[in-house]
């Protein structure tokens, strides 16, 4: 699904091959109960590029990659000495549909890594897109399953891993911030995600945001990371590479780098009141009825 992928998708995106390579997964509070899925799909067909190489690769994430007419940023606002960069929405070729039983079946007659890619593949993972700057070659950006909380106190902390190499994880070590944004639960918060696995090659990965702006906390672009604006992004968690952490928060496991955050500001974009977008059996997925007891 993007530069950082549910790593057991091992034929799909790089950014949803790799989500839950680390099993930090907690549940703290919420109600007491297990919510339905429901699938979101899109139409049409193509390839991604792969964030950290550059090479094309197509997608295989149990729905047909999204097309649509490409347009470049049209307007330029400022608000509070924030420049903001704006597209005109389009229609959504996304769309709900029933949950169906699980396409995958573990089976002990195939090897261990193929047997823990199909059970992870039953297992719901928050989706949210990652923004960062690359000093003097400005921002990257990719969206990620392995995205968790990892400590609320005595400052909030947070936790993804991407695989390496990334162009992504290059700006988050250069530039040490990155946002962290949490898309709506819903076709347009899928149609961001989706944009988003497209990758960095030539530095243009926040052109053609149909429907979708950004802004520079700074006011000026190429200093911080930039915060998504519009339909489909409820918050965003601006943050910083805790430096004080084991390797300077920038944790090396085999091929993929635990990145750990300080969570320094938490900007409300929507803001609805929905559950985020998550990922299963190489769908995007929504969050359906609760089990009480």
């Amino acid at each position: 699904m993007v530069d950082d992928a549910p790593w057991w998708e091992m034929k799909g995106s790089r950014a949803l091959r790799n989500g839950a390579a680390t099993a930090f997964v907690t549940a703290r509070g919420g109600t007491r109960g297990m919510s339905s899925l429901r699938a979101l799909q899109g139409c049409g067909s193509g390839r991604a590029i792969c964030h950290g190489c550059g090479r094309p690769m197509a997608l295989s994430l149990g729905f047909p990659q999204l097309q649509w007419p490409l347009t470049r940023p049209s307007q330029t606002q400022h608000h509070n000495s924030i420049r903001s960069n704006h597209t005109s929405a389009t229609s959504n070729p996304w769309h709900s549909s029933p949950s169906k039983p699980p396409t995958v079946h573990p089976t002990t007659e195939t090897p261990l890594p193929e047997q823990l890619r199909s059970i992870m593949r039953l297992l719901p993972h928050s989706v949210v897109v990652c923004t960062s700057n690359q000093p003097g070659d400005g921002p990257r950006a990719m969206t990620m399953s392995s995205f968790t909380s990892l400590t609320l106190s005595p400052t909030p902390l947070v936790t993804f891993n991407i695989a390496t190499p990334s162009r992504t994880l290059d700006a988050i070590r250069a530039s040490g911030g990155f946002n962290v944004h949490v898309l709506a639960g819903d076709e347009r918060g899928a149609r961001v995600a989706n944009h988003f696995t497209k990758g960095n090659v030539g530095g243009h990965v926040l052109e053609d945001l149909e429907g979708l702006g950004y802004s520079y906390p700074d006011g000026e672009p190429g200093k911080e990371a930039p915060v998504l604006k519009g339909e489909g992004v409820m918050f965003a968690l601006r943050c910083r590479v805790l430096r004080d952490a084991p390797e300077s928060g920038l944790m090396r496991v085999r091929d993929h780098v635990i990145v750990v955050g300080e969570v320094v500001e938490m900007v409300r974009v929507e803001g609805e009141e929905e559950f985020g977008l998550v990922y299963a059996d190489r769908k995007y997925r929504q969050v359906g009825g609760v089990l009480e007891k």
